[in-house]
């Protein structure tokens, strides 16, 4: 075992003693409170070889990388990249001198489409025009279609981790990056994209282009890696020849000690199994159907099959996270599977394998998270108690050996592999009787991947019975009493005793699946319903519906409803609150909601009191309305200065700026005073018909707006903002610029809504916006906008404002007390918020 020197690594892996170095991290260190997580790493990583990296969960292998791709400062050292440094790293520039990511968790944005997702992270000179990215983005894709046929027009929200890890893969390869770095790029793939996967490598590093490979799978590690770094503690411990290294030397290294199996099959012959405590018998769902098997006290039985087989929809519908029929009997009780919350009081705990989305708790500590499956135990008359809850969380943390500075620290702080160790604690603590475990390994390094075999092991000496799913045969051999094989939904052979090996399992699996090689999409069938229900627009043809039939009541008890005098007085009205519905818009797009839009037109009303009153020159009055637009400006960048930059709530930032903004409007205007000059409002006020210019605008903007959220790159990127902005960060997206357009933009959309509300009033009036604040957000709701961000229509906003004043003539014209109008507001936005969130919810799990 020879080691390359670690400070400047002048021994060349090949022949090639003068290759060309495209990646070098120099005496690079980070620090973050109470963990020393880099430690003066240098690492060069040269033109044509695949560079594995190594070492336990929290050894600061995805911090390293994260530095060398700029989504993460050091606080010292330097990264250099085709020769090329720079004193200020990003991500964008880190793309455009050659270096590509794929990151643990991929770095998506569930509400862009597989092929915005695609077009956004390439660099500058490989992005293709928008119109082209689906042609684009089909032909990457392409590649990958025998072992996975994905739609580039799907949102990424409805793919599975596999399929989106073949996403996040086909567009780093795309790049065709100089140094591409693999942060566990085989946790989530089936062995045949795995094999594909190696065969991309072999092509990259035969076209000069040079890999980072961070695997915890040291077999893979070995078959690929021309050299291997390993990481401990934060500090490199040494760089080796591929060749001159074994699994076992490695193993040694990363942990630092002599590493052996704590249990092997032989073992198994020796544990006395209990009676049966779980049968299921006629169990069927989605995708599976007729399923019977029984686990007995003590057992632990493995699925396994090729992805899509209905394993995994199996194993989630015991856990009630699947709808299904038929009888799961637990220690001989019958369990209701309805719902996470009856399989969990029936008994039966489930770990995801999607951790990032179905596992941990962004926000909450360690503690919190591992704890909330064990509150009746530590709690007493419904108060936690603290000394208890710290104790057995701790004694798991220790089991598990968490690597964390403290329990108290927000668990999205930790590695992945840390991260699913809490998981599984939470899943343990709730001393189940049937534990679900789905990929329990995943992410994790081999130290601590033992240890939780030996931790399954003793759960189920202690009478528990575990089913493990699992994409490793290694795995499945080690660790079952018996694996069950799935093919089309049924269960298709069950391997035992002799037949209970690595090669035997892989043996079964393509021989009962022998005849479906590819996985299908890995989605449902993308019907007519889910296209519609997917579309931002599709609200806004419930809209029209609805403002029809309204309509149709409206004429039935008044004639004068389609008089052009009643739609002379509605349209002024109208084409306000569809500003003030864009308005709100462009904020919710990123997560927010404005509140002080209602208080920022009542100060543009008084400030154009002043600015634009009467007898001014053209000039005078071009000023004036340069004015408006800079007090917009000012208000929207004083609300993104609260909720950005000191990081206030955006709801508490806004209302704020609606208290402080409405006090000065009532400053300069304690009472409605000042003439707005009357030849100007006249331009404002004017009409094509009966129709006012205004509404063309309004119209002709919600179009501008709408088409540029697809087409424009600022469109894709506020999308991708308030899709998930640590996301969008991560992959190049400047996202505190994105959000300060957004906020000003909000703001300047309110000055048009205000031109027309000083026609209406004709003086200065501090309070007569206040009324648009809560039906903006009710017009932007009816129109589809998520109140998380990242989805929503300018179009279907428009469409909500027309909603809302159809409802208010309508309840006018049958003599309906004026609260109706609030009440039916209301009810419509409510239901119009579950709706949609039901139908997307739908899409996304179909």
């Amino acid at each position: 075992m020879s080691v390359i020197d670690t400070q400047s690594q002048r021994r060349a892996v090949t022949t090639d003693t003068d290759q060309e170095v495209v990646l070098r991290l120099d005496s690079v260190d980070k620090k973050y409170p109470g963990v020393h997580a880099i430690k003066g790493v240098s690492l060069d990583v040269r033109r044509g070889e695949v560079h594995a990296l190594v070492g336990q969960n929290g050894a600061g292998k995805s911090t390293l990388v994260g530095i060398a791709a700029g989504s993460i400062t050091a606080d010292s050292g330097a990264v250099e990249i085709g020769g090329a440094r720079t004193s200020h790293l990003t991500p964008q520039w880190c793309r455009e001198q050659g270096l590509a990511i794929v990151y643990q968790e991929p770095a998506l944005l569930p509400d862009l489409t597989v092929a915005e997702n695609m077009r956004l992270s390439m660099p500058n000179h490989r992005r293709p025009a928008v119109k082209d990215q689906i042609g684009w983005a089909t032909k990457i894709l392409d590649r990958w279609n025998s072992v996975a046929s994905i739609d580039p027009g799907t949102p990424v929200r409805e793919l599975q981790p596999d399929a989106r890890f073949v996403v996040e893969i086909a567009k780093a390869l795309a790049e065709e990056p100089k140094v591409i770095v693999l942060d566990e790029p085989t946790e989530h793939l089936l062995p045949a994209a795995v094999t594909e996967l190696f065969r991309l490598i072999s092509e990259l590093i035969d076209s000069g282009g040079a890999v980072v490979y961070i695997s915890h799978r040291l077999n893979e590690v070995k078959q690929i890696a021309h050299t291997v770094s390993v990481l401990r503690d934060g500090a490199l411990v040494g760089t080796f020849a591929g060749a001159d290294v074994t699994e076992q030397d490695v193993v040694n290294l990363v942990v630092g000690k002599e590493l052996t199996r704590t249990y092997t099959r032989a073992e198994a012959s020796t544990v006395t199994l209990g009676d049966t405590l779980l049968d299921v018998a006629d169990f069927s769902g989605s995708r599976f159907s007729d399923v019977d098997f029984s686990v007995r006290s003590g057992e632990i039985i493995g699925f396994a099959g090729v992805e899509g087989q209905g394993q995994r929809e199996v194993l989630r519908a015991l856990g009630g996270l699947v709808s299904n029929r038929g009888t799961v009997t637990l220690a001989g009780r019958n369990v209701k599977t309805s719902s996470p919350t009856a399989a969990l009081a029936g008994g039966i705990a489930y770990l995801s394998h999607d951790r990032h989305n179905e596992g941990i708790l962004p926000g909450l500590s360690l503690r919190e998270n591992a704890s909330l499956s064990a509150l009746d135990r530590i709690s007493r008359f419904g108060v936690i108690r603290g000394y208890r809850e710290r104790k057995i969380t701790s004694q798991a943390f220790a089991a598990m050996r968490v690597k964390a500075p403290s329990p108290e620290v927000d668990i999205s702080t930790l590695s992945g592999g840390n991260q699913q160790k809490v998981v599984l604690s939470r899943v343990l603590m709730a001393e189940s009787e049937l534990i679900l475990a789905d990929e329990p390994t995943q992410g994790v390094d081999i130290g601590a991947r033992e240890e939780i075999y030996s931790i399954l092991r003793e759960t189920a000496a202690g009478g528990s019975a575990i089913i493990v799913l699992s994409s490793s045969a290694a795995e499945l051999e080690q660790l079952c009493d018996r694996v069950i094989v799935f093919s089309r939904g049924t269960v298709a052979k069950e391997l035992s005793g002799e037949d209970l090996s690595e090669h035997g399992i892989a043996q079964a699996v393509l021989s009962a699946t022998s005849s479906r090689s590819r996985v299908e999409a890995t989605l449902a069938k993308v019907t007519l319903g889910r296209k519609i229900a997917r579309n931002d627009l599709a609200p806004a043809a419930i809209l029209a519906t609805a403002t029809i039939l309204l309509g149709i009541v409206a004429i039935s008890q008044s004639e004068f409803y389609l008089t052009t005098r009643n739609f002379g007085l509605i349209l002024p009205l109208l084409a306000i609150l569809m500003f003030f519905a864009m308005a709100q818009q462009v904020v919710m797009m990123i997560g927010g909601i404005d509140l002080s839009v209602g208080p920022l037109a009542g100060l543009l009303v008084v400030v154009g009191s002043f600015v634009l009153s009467a007898y001014k020159t053209p000039v005078g009055m071009l000023l004036g309305l340069i004015v408006l637009v800079v007090v917009a400006a000012v208000v929207g960048a004083v609300n993104w200065t609260l909720a950005v930059v000191v990081k206030i709530n955006p709801l508490i930032a806004t209302l704020v700026t609606y208290t402080a903004i409405q006090g000065i409007a009532y400053l300069l205007r304690p009472l409605p005073d000042g003439t707005i000059d009357p030849v100007f409002l006249s331009y404002v006020g004017s009409k094509l018909g009966f129709v006012p210019v205004m509404v063309i605008v309004a119209i002709a903007v919600a179009v501008i707006l709408e088409v540029s959220m697809y087409r424009s790159v600022f469109g894709i990127r506020l999308r991708a903002t308030g899709s998930a902005q640590d996301t969008a960060d991560r992959i190049g997206v400047r996202t505190k610029r994105i959000t300060l357009a957004a906020y000003v933009g909000c703001s300047i959309l309110i000055v048009p809504a205000a031109l027309l509300l000083m026609a209406q009033a004709g003086t200065g009036n501090a309070s007569i916006g206040d009324s648009y604040t809560l039906a903006s957000i009710g017009a932007a709701v009816l129109g589809g906008a998520s109140i998380f961000g990242g989805r929503g229509s300018f179009v279907g906003a428009c469409f909500g404002a027309v909603l809302v004043i159809q409802i208010n003539t309508v309840v006018q014209f049958l003599d309906l007390p004026l609260y109706w109008q609030q009440w039916l507001l209301g009810a419509l936005t409510v239901a119009a918020a579950a709706l949609y969130s039901r139908t997307r919810t739908l899409t996304e799990r179909s």
